[in-house]
């Protein structure tokens, strides 16, 4: 793209005509980013934001929010109610455990009899102690009852429930 002298001539009379850069661009066969930087070189005035800016300062805008109606209020923290399936670990530092409330009954009708085995890791995978929980696992998950309760915050025991009573039977 070489300037010549019409063509600046020209930038310069469109450009205090007031037409826009990209409209100046096309009738000089240039880029819109080569005309920003001819005006620019050769001092030509700033153009005004067409963006409509108002006199009023800006208010900061509220957080989105991802569902509809009033916030629901913060869960408080469950418990499992069993004897734990494998040693307790220490829980990362700032990091609640938050477990769906399994009464023993409940957990006595989650337990599949069959299947594939739980997938939840213990210990550090470095080590050579490292295993994974050997409880049966629910139908359609990858962990026992108890790991389901710690890894889903959502889980629901009660639909867990009808679910392994299901395969039971078959």
């Amino acid at each position: 793209m070489v300037w010549t002298d019409e063509k600046v001539k020209l930038l310069v009379q469109l450009w205090e005509s007031g037409q826009s850069i990209t409209q100046i661009g096309k009738a000089l066969g240039m880029t819109r980013n080569a005309v920003v930087g001819k005006a620019h070189r050769i001092g030509l005035a700033k153009r005004a934001s067409p963006i409509m800016r108002s006199d009023k300062p800006a208010q900061p805008r509220p957080a989105p929010s991802h569902q509809a109606g009033p916030p629901a209020a913060p869960r408080a923290p469950v418990q499992v109610k069993t004897e734990p399936a494998v040693a307790p670990q220490a829980a990362p530092v700032g990091q609640a455990s938050q477990q769906a409330q399994l009464t023993p009954a409940m957990l006595a009708a989650l337990t599949p009899t069959t299947g594939p085995r739980c997938k939840w890791p213990i210990g550090d995978p470095k080590s050579s102690e490292f295993d994974f929980c050997d409880h049966v696992a629910l139908p359609g998950k990858p962990y026992c009852a108890q790991h389901c309760a710690m890894a889903y915050t959502n889980w629901n025991p009660e639909s867990a429930v009808e679910a392994v009573k299901a395969v039971n039977a078959a």
